[in-house]
């Protein structure tokens, strides 16, 4: 039997549903919790499940912590910290799903050239994110971990699903990849589950199955910490991700950093955009494309869209104005003041 769970509430701050109307008492199932250090609301409006959204959800978020633990460099019980720790000295044997995720991060860093690089875990722990205790690098410090591409130093057995490092002196931070590769793993297990329309929210990125009573999502594009829309993009089934420096950053002597490394100065990027927003067919691409481009700038931006088009995007560069790619940009309506 199909449910039908209708509403035309919003979702959350970051996202905007259309304006269709339902009735008072057709409202969605809305579950939020924290996992992967940020807050994820599910919203599901139908199932042809036999279980509640209830019980969907709550197996949901178990299989998020569980990836989770496994990929968070922080974590030392993780299977990435086993790499960072042990990758070098001997291989590493990994789950078949990590290390598919880690070759495809590898092939991601390669195609844009570094732009979206992996393997930036001690230029982020010398900046101090994730730190209380943190104090700004020294030039010097940061010039010699500059431009090193170690993703290049990531060796691969096939056979026997290990993964090594040929150099030492670096060590894998997904923070870039992993929600992305979250919501790829999410979107399946929601539709094996039965979920046919709904929309997630997860720490700002965002899954879309199906629509909603047969109508594309209308999601709403931020750019700053004011969290003003400077448009909607109307979307089917799809994933996107955001990277700006407006809410994740570090201060030291009154001057804030923000936390998108350029790897080739190992500096916060500086490239005139201020927020990239990426729309994919894939949570890991959208996730680490909305980085790359950030890092890249619009020029290059531009060069590797024509090149590729594997992902849409929106860009706000640091004088407001806004960029979109070609194949969105009809779906894209720009806000008044945007």
């Amino acid at each position: 039997m199909k449910r039908k769970y209708l509403s035309a509430a919003l979702l959350a701050a970051a996202l905007c549903l259309s304006s269709l109307t339902a009735c008072a008492d057709d409202q969605p199932y809305t579950k939020s919790a924290f996992t992967f250090d940020t807050f994820i609301t599910f919203t599901i409006y139908e199932s042809e499940s036999s279980d509640s959204p209830e019980e969907i959800c709550e197996g949901a978020v178990d299989m998020l912590n569980s990836l989770d633990g496994e990929l968070s460099r922080t974590n030392p019980d993780s299977v990435i910290s086993a790499l960072n720790k042990q990758a070098y000295n001997s291989p590493v044997s990994v789950s078949d799903t990590t290390y598919l995720l880690i070759k495809s991060c590898k092939d991601l860093s390669e195609l844009t050239d570094g732009a979206f690089d992996f393997t930036l875990g001690e230029i982020s722990s010398l900046w101090g994110f994730g730190s209380d205790n943190g104090k700004k690098p020294d030039d010097a410090a940061l010039a010699e971990l500059a431009d090193r591409k170690n993703y290049e130093n990531i060796s691969f057995d096939d056979e026997s699903r290990t993964i090594s490092f040929t150099e030492e002196g670096f060590s894998i931070d997904l923070g870039a990849a992993a929600k992305g590769y979250a919501l790829d793993m999410l979107d399946s297990y929601l539709r094996k589950a039965g979920v046919t329309s709904a929309v997630v929210d997860f720490g700002g990125s965002i899954l879309t199955i199906g629509k909603k009573d047969g109508y594309s999502w209308n999601i709403s594009v931020t750019a700053d910490e004011s969290d003003s829309p400077v448009g909607t993009l109307a979307v089917n089934d799809g994933f996107i991700a955001t990277s700006n420096g407006a809410k994740r950053f570090v201060e030291y002597d009154g001057v804030k950093y923000h936390h998108i490394i350029d790897p080739f100065t190992a500096h916060p990027a500086d490239s005139g955009i201020k927020s990239c927003t990426v729309y994919a067919a894939d949570g890991l691409i959208s996730d680490a494309l909305s980085t790359a481009f950030f890092v890249m700038g619009q020029e290059k931006t531009e060069q590797f869209y024509e090149k590729y088009k594997i992902a849409e995007y929106i860009i706000t560069l640091d004088d407001g104005t806004v960029k979109t790619s070609a194949g969105i940009a009809a779906d894209f309506r720009a806000s008044q003041n945007g």
